[in-house]
C-alpha cells in the first residue's frame, strides 16, 4: 500500500500487515514504532516459535533466510513475528542491497499468519528500492519518520524542559537543539539530566547544557573541535583513534566540530565589524573561560581560513550525505572530512 505517516501507524495494524518498513532519520521514533507493531502482534517475543529475530548478517550468508521464515508456521501462536534487528543506518551499499533482495523475494510468496518488522535509520529515502518495494505491496507499509524542523524541535524542547519545572535562555536552547539531534528517545533522557544538573538554578544557561551535554560524550571530541581549529591534523588524527578505539560513532565528534568552526566564523565577522576582543569573548560565549582559553580561541579565530568558513554548510551537507549513503563506512567518511578542516 502507499506510504503513511507516523500518526496513521495505529490505525494501519488491523488487520495486522505482512510487512511494516519503519525508516527515515529519527531513531528514536522508529524504535518506538517497532515496540508499537510488536504489542500489537500480541506476541511474546522471547518464544523461538512465534517470535523470530534476524540480523542483516543472517540475510547476507542467507539470502532466502527471510522469505522461509516468513513461510514457517508457528506451533505456539496463530500468527508469526519476524524481527529483523540491528540496522544502524551505516551499512554499506551492499548490506542493504542484500536486505531489499530479501524483501523483495519475500514479498513475492503469498504471506498469511506473519509480520515482519524492518526498522531502517537514517540510510533510506523516498527512491529506495526497498521502499518502493513496500509502498506497492497490497500487504506492506511504509512508514517514514521525518526529522523535526528546527523550530519544532525547539518548541518541544521547551515544552518538555516545562514540564520538568524548567525554563531555558535561547542561546542555551539552541546549542541544545544542535547538540541533541533527531533522536527523541535519547532527547527526553538527556534532558531529565540536564534538569537534575541545573537543580533549583534556573532558567538553564549555555553553561548548564555544555556540561550536562559532555557527560554524554567522550572529552576527545571536545578536544578534537579545539584541535580542528588549531589546524593541527597530528593531533586531530591521534584523537580521531583514540575516539574509534573507544568504539564510538565520530557523528557526535563531527558536530561538535561544526559549531566550535560557526563560533569561529561568528568571532571573524564581528572582528571584521570592529568589535573588540571583549564583545567577540562575550557573543561567542567566550567570556567566562580561562585567559588561556579566550587567548587561544581568538588566536583560531585570526588564523582560520575564511573561506573554508563561508563554504562550510555545504561542506557538512556534503560530508554527512556521503557519511549515510552507504557507499563507505560512516565513520571512515567523517574521519576524512574532520582532518581536512584540521589541515
Amino acid at each position: 500500500m502507499s506510504a503513511i505517516y507516523p500518526n496513521q501507524l495505529a490505525q494501519n495494524l488491523k488487520p495486522l500487515p505482512a510487512l511494516v518498513l519503519l525508516w527515515g532519520e529519527d531513531a528514536g521514533a522508529i524504535r518506538q514504532a517497532a515496540q508499537q507493531v510488536i504489542k500489537a502482534t500480541q506476541i511474546d517475543t522471547a518464544d523461538p516459535f512465534a517470535c523470530e529475530k534476524l540480523t542483516l548478517s543472517d540475510l547476507q550468508t542467507t539470502p532466502t533466510r527471510l522469505a522461509e521464515s516468513a513461510q514457517t508456521l508457528s506451533f505456539t501462536s496463530p500468527h508469526r513475528l519476524i524481527l529483523v534487528q540491528g540496522i544502524s543506518g551505516a551499512e554499506a551499499a551492499t548490506t542493504l542491497a542484500a536486505l531489499t533482495e530479501a524483501v523483495k523475494s519475500t514479498l513475492s510468496f503469498p504471506l498469511q499468519g506473519v509480520t515482519i518488522v524492518i526498522p531502517v535509520p537514517h540510510a533510506l529515502d523516498k527512491t529506495s528500492p526497498l521502499v518502493k518495494a513496500a509502498e506497492t505491496h497490497a500487504q506492506a507499509l511504509s512508514v517514514r519518520f521525518f526529522v523535526e524542523a528546527g523550530a519544532n524541535l525547539s518548541q518541544w524542547l521547551q515544552t518538555e524542559l516545562k514540564a520538568l519545572g524548567q525554563s531555558i535562555e535561547p542561546d542555551a536552547l539552541q546549542l541544545l537543539t544542535e547538540g541533541l539531534g533527531a533522536d527523541k528517545e535519547l532527547a527526553r533522557r538527556e534532558l531529565e539530566k540536564l534538569a537534575t544538573y541545573a537543580g533549583d538554578e534556573t532558567p538553564i544557561t549555555t553553561t548548564h547544557v555544555l556540561a550536562s551535554l559532555a557527560g554524554s560524550t567522550p572529552a576527545d571530541a571536545f578536544r578534537l573541535a579545539e584541535a580542528v581549529g588549531q589546524r593541527n591534523p597530528q593531533k586531530a588524527d591521534a584523537l580521531l583513534q583514540n575516539l574509534l578505539g573507544q568504539g564510538e560513532d565520530l557523528s557526535a565528534a563531527f558536530t561538535l566540530t561544526l559549531r566550535h568552526l560557526a563560533l569561529l566564523k561568528q568571532a571573524q565577522t564581528l572582528k571584521a565589524q570592529g568589535q573588540p576582543d571583549a564583545e567577540i569573548l562575550k557573543l561567542t560565549g567566550k567570556l567566562r573561560a580561562p585567559k588561556p582559553v579566550q587567548n587561544d580561541f581568538l588566536n583560531q579565530a585570526k588564523r582560520y581560513p575564511p573561506q573554508r568558513l563561508q563554504t562550510l554548510p555545504e561542506y557538512a551537507i556534503e560530508t554527512l550525505t556521503h557519511a549515510r549513503s552507504g557507499l563507505l563506512e560512516s565513520n571512515f567518511v567523517l574521519h576524512r572530512a574532520l582532518l581536512a578542516l584540521s589541515a
